[in-house]
């Protein structure tokens, strides 16, 4: 368990990075890449022929927003490191594990709302012709079989 919280910090720091848009091998049909870090629109993106120029502009979004995001990881970090360290029992493991889990959930709610804004970003460079091609691919994406619960297992 406190290896996962760490790891989810970690997670919403890729999405926000250029790793999420370079993507991370096969997907579960075997070919492709499945969903990860920023879901499977950054996948979709790459279908897009995107112009050089437009390239350039999404990568800047994704360096502005890792820029942006440094100092709140690196909060996050310093408070699990705290909350490793504190004494199971203790009045400090007490109140940093209140702050960790309200820190957590605003992160999980800022990381939704920066994703918003990159792709609101991503869908203003786009002609029209490929925003309606990503629609129809998004559109297109197979559903999980039985539910949330067919999702890969987070690592």
């Amino acid at each position: 368990m406190r290896r996962l919280i760490p790891s989810a910090s970690l997670i919403a720091a890729l999405a926000l990075s250029g790793v999420a848009y370079a993507g991370k091998g096969p997907g579960p049909d075997g070919h492709g890449h499945g969903p990860g870090p920023g879901g499977p629109y950054m996948h979709e993106l790459r279908d897009l022929d995107l112009s050089d120029a437009q390239r350039t502009q999404i990568k800047g979004f994704f360096e502005a927003g890792r820029e942006q995001g440094k100092a709140s990881r690196d909060a996050m970090f310093q408070l699990h490191r705290s909350y490793d360290l504190a004494v199971p029992g203790s009045k400090e493991f007490s109140t940093l594990t209140t702050k960790l889990a309200d820190a957590e959930a605003n992160e999980a709610r800022n990381r939704v709302q920066k994703m918003a804004e990159l792709r609101t970003q991503i869908y203003g460079v786009l002609t029209p012709d490929q925003r309606s091609k990503l629609a129809t691919e998004l559109a297109n994406l197979p559903e999980p079989k039985d539910g949330p619960e067919d999702l890969p297992e987070p690592r």
